[in-house]
């Protein structure tokens, strides 16, 4: 049995390990069925909660060198660095929750590129290109970088938003 599925299926119910045990009754030609229980509880899976090491996340799902590039180019314009930020990339990590950052106030920017906030469990619904502020937090959705490298209309409605950003 895949205990792992199962986890990921029940996460946060409290589950036990049935046991099934075929065995034919000694007098009968029929098939018994017996079934044992396990006191075995799968364990919980616990969110991936993120802590962030500087005062801006950028969350993507992704990152390719021509992405890069553009990333790049978009933090000099806005005064960051590869350094001075917190780069998500969801393929490598998996799922993770931020929500914890917004009650802790621990960032101060969140910048996504084609990734909604709905999928890292922020109740937070944004427009694209609109700067928002959330309990002290500025928030940027973006398209993803790949959808803005020939783009120039989006790029134009980003810089637009990040002017408000700084």
């Amino acid at each position: 049995m895949n205990t792992i599925a199962l986890k990921q299926l029940f996460a946060g119910e409290e589950l036990y390990l049935l046991e099934n045990e075929f065995s034919k009754a000694e007098n009968s030609s029929e098939n018994v069925v017996k079934v044992v229980e396990s006191t075995q509880k799968v364990e919980e899976i616990k969110p991936n909660y993120y802590q962030p090491k500087s005062k801006v996340i950028i969350l993507l799902k992704s990152l390719n060198p021509a992405d890069s590039e553009l990333l790049g180019k978009i933090l000099v314009a806005i005064k960051l660095d590869f350094q001075s930020i917190d780069l998500i990339e969801l393929d490598k990590i998996g799922e993770v929750d931020l929500s914890q950052i917004i009650a802790q106030k621990s960032v101060n920017q969140l910048i996504t590129f084609g990734i909604t906030l709905l999928s890292v469990k922020l109740q937070i619904s944004l427009n694209p290109y609109q700067f928002t502020e959330q309990q002290g937090i500025k928030l940027i959705y973006s398209d993803s970088l790949t959808d803005l490298q020939n783009d120039i209309p989006k790029k134009k409605a980003l810089w637009g938003a990040l002017k408000g950003f700084l």
